[in-house]
Order: C-alpha cells, then structure tokens, then sequence
C-alpha cells in the first residue's frame, strides 16, 4: 500500500475511534465568560494572588491538602529547637537563664501551640493566623540566639536557621508570600543580631550570604510550585464547572440548576426572602432551524444565552439553559415592580440581538417570559414556583409571544395591558 494511503487510513481510523468514544472537544476559557476560575487562567494572577473570593476557597483548599506537613513541620521544628538550646546549655555551657530567654521561653513553647493549631478540629480557620504570628517570631528569635551564641569550637547553631529557611516553604503550610516574608525576617533579624553582638564583619557577611542564598533557593523552587498548584487548582475547578455547564452555551445546564435552585429556595427560607424564577422561549425556534440549519440555531442560542447571562448579575442569582430553546434565571429577593422592569428589559435586549428570523412575525429572533414570584415557606415547594413560572410562559406565548407574563404565588397577574409588547 503506497505511503500517502496508510497515512490517510489511519487518520480516518483515529477519528473515527474518536468519534465512536464520543471525545469532547476541549472548552476554551472563553466559553466561560462569568467563570472565576476562568477569569484568572486567562490573567496568569501574576502577582500568585487570586480574587478575595476566590483566593479564600484556594486557601481552604491548599490547608486541606497540606495539614499532614502542617503536623509535622512545628513538632520536627520544636524538636530541633531544643536540640539548639541542649547544644548551648550542655556543650557550649551558656547560662540557662540565657537560653530560656530565647529557645525555651520563646521558640519551643511557639512550635508547641502551632503544632495543638494543627491537630485541632479548628485547624482550617486558625492555623494560618496562628502562623502568620508565630513563624516570625521563631524566625526572629532564633537569628538572634545564634548570633548571640559566644563560646565556639562546638557545632554551629547556623544550622537551625539554613534547615528553617527551606523547610518554611515547603513545609510550613503557608503560601509563597507568607513564607518569603518569614525568611526576609529572619535574614533582617540576622544581621541586626550579628552587628549587635560584635561579629567580625567578614563572618556577618558571610553567615547573611550564606542564608540569603539559602533562601533564595528555596523561594526560586517554591513558587514554581505554588505557580503550579495554582494552575492545578483552576483547571480542576473550571473542570468541575464545565460538568456542571451546558456545551453550547456555557450557561449551568439543569441538573446543576436543580442543585442550586434547591439550595437557594432553603436560603430564601431561612432569610423570610422572596425568589423569582424567569422562564425565557425563544420563539418559533423550530421554524428557524429549518430555515436556517441547526448551525445557525446553535450560533443563536449562544447569542441569546449571552444576553440572559448579564441579567444573572448578583451572586445569588442562577442563570441556566433549560433545556432547548429554553433558559431559566431565579433571582432572589426583588419586588415585582423590579422584575417587570428586567423581564422587559431581557426582552428587548434579545430582539436588540437583531437575529435574522423570516418565520417571525418581527422579522427577527424574539423571546417569551414567565416569571414567577413566591415566598418560600412550609407547605410550598421548588416545583410549584417552576410549574407557575411555566404557566406564566404559556400565557405569554399565547398571547402572542414577544412578551412577558408575571405571576405571584396567589396567582395575581402583574403584566397586563401595554406591559405585553407584540411583534
């Protein structure tokens, strides 16, 4: 068989293994405009910063996942600190008084209380203030003990200090800036320490030199990581949104809007708040995909999906593609007044789209919308406001589609008269 035809074999046998496991595509960031995680892969968080939001789920994330090293760094910690104090009351015979000022009084007793933090059931709300407060401390003193150390010819407390500037990285349980900030004081509180204490200038320089780089290697090395895990931990939770999202429009798809629906009707409960659920249909849409192909269909949902995503603008609110040519929105707690204001301002913001649509009376693709207003409570459930929000869709729809119906749990229409707008 000539060359140029296993070639083409098997590339027609690739795709078709692909198409017959039904591979995905791959989603771009820029299907997911609204998404956080999104949001911050395009940006690159220079600065290893995410937004507030988002940063304090990383870090829950991040504690959960170094809490093994978080046990283990302040007990191994505490435990090379008292081989340091041992050191200088035993083999360099330094008057206790003078190590329990430092090592006993200070460093151990700080290890110990991080180290309760990180085996208590409070572990994720106080070992990182804990930290933030402590390690500094350990880093401070313990420069100054060494460089107050006077009885030489044993081996060198300088020891303690090059083992803490690395292991702080890697496993102090803190982030790349908190960490570098811990090595900065303990480099600071070195040098003030060597020149009090009378050093010989060459030996200062040289001990500073020495833990700089030392420092230094380690920052270069953990924000790489950092870097890395970052990423990971975007990927994995834009991962998660892309299951939780439709494929055409990167809106939530409607197993994802059960789920938060569900959780925001129990919210509005507990807060005696009201919930709106607007249900949009675009119109005539059979008719369009067969005047104008499925493509054209796609590429149209897409666009009005956009437009209905903007009116979800709140954290509470849910934006969703329903199913179809249909998309849902529940917004919480607004007055009817309010919401007639946005269901007609949906509307002409989807006619604005001006799609061409011959099969419309408009000329252009349009949309109908029920929304539906209730106060959850006792005795009403999820499903009934739904099916209200679906009963006031049908009314608009027969009413002449191109409009809005708003209902109340009582069944009091809001959107009469002019409010309907026809073609």
């Amino acid at each position: 068989m000539p060359h140029r035809y296993c070639v083409t074999f098997r590339v027609r046998r690739v795709s078709y293994i692909a198409r017959a496991m039904k591979v995905p595509e791959p989603l771009e960031h820029e299907s997911f405009p609204d998404s956080a995680y999104a949001k911050e892969l395009r940006r690159g968080f220079p600065e290893l910063r995410f937004a507030p939001d988002l940063e304090r789920v990383f870090q829950q994330f991040h504690l959960t996942r170094s809490r093994a090293r978080a046990r283990f760094f302040p007990l191994a910690l505490g435990l090379l600190a008292l081989a340091a104090a041992v050191d200088l009351a035993v083999l360099d015979s330094v008057p206790l008084r003078d190590v329990a000022l430092g090592w006993l009084g200070v460093v151990i007793p700080a290890c110990l209380a991080l180290t309760l933090t990180s085996w208590s059931r409070f572990y994720e709300r106080l070992y990182l203030p804990a930290a933030r407060l402590l390690l500094p401390l350990i880093a401070t003193v313990s420069a100054f003990g060494v460089a107050d150390r006077r009885v030489g010819g044993h081996p060198d407390l300088f020891y303690f200090l090059t083992s803490f500037s690395i292991a702080i990285f890697f496993l102090g349980g803190q982030l790349f800036r908190e960490a570098l900030l811990v090595d900065i004081f303990m480099v600071g509180a070195l040098v003030l320490a060597l020149a009090h204490a009378g050093w010989p200038a060459a030996e200062a320089i040289y001990y500073a030199t020495v833990l700089v780089i030392t420092s230094a290697a380690g920052a270069f090395v953990y924000q790489g990581v950092e870097r890395q895990l970052r990423t990971s931990f975007l990927e994995r939770g834009l991962l998660s949104e892309m299951v939780a999202r439709d494929g055409l429009t990167g809106l939530k798809n409607r197993g994802a809007f059960d789920d938060d629906y569900a959780r925001l009707w129990q919210q509005a409960t507990r807060d005696r708040r009201s919930l709106a659920l607007m249900l949009i249909d675009v119109d005539h849409f059979k008719a369009y995909n067969d005047r104008y192909g499925h493509q054209a269909g796609d590429a149209a949902l897409r666009r009005v999906a956009q437009v209905v995503q903007r009116f979800a603008r709140r954290p509470l609110d849910i934006a969703a593609r329903y199913g179809g040519e249909e998309f849902l929105v529940a917004l919480y707690d607004l007055g009817a007044e309010h919401l007639r204001e946005i269901g007609e301002e949906l509307r002409e913001s989807i006619q604005a789209l001006d799609i061409e649509h011959d099969e419309s009376p408009a000329g252009v693709v349009t949309a109908s919308i029920g929304v539906s207003i209730v106060s959850p409570r006792p005795g009403r459930s999820p499903e009934g406001a739904l099916q209200l929000a679906d009963e006031a869709l049908y009314a608009a729809k027969r009413g002449g589609r191109n409009g809005i119906r708003l209902v109340d749990c009582y069944g009091v229409n809001y959107s009469t008269g002019a409010f309907r707008r026809s073609a």
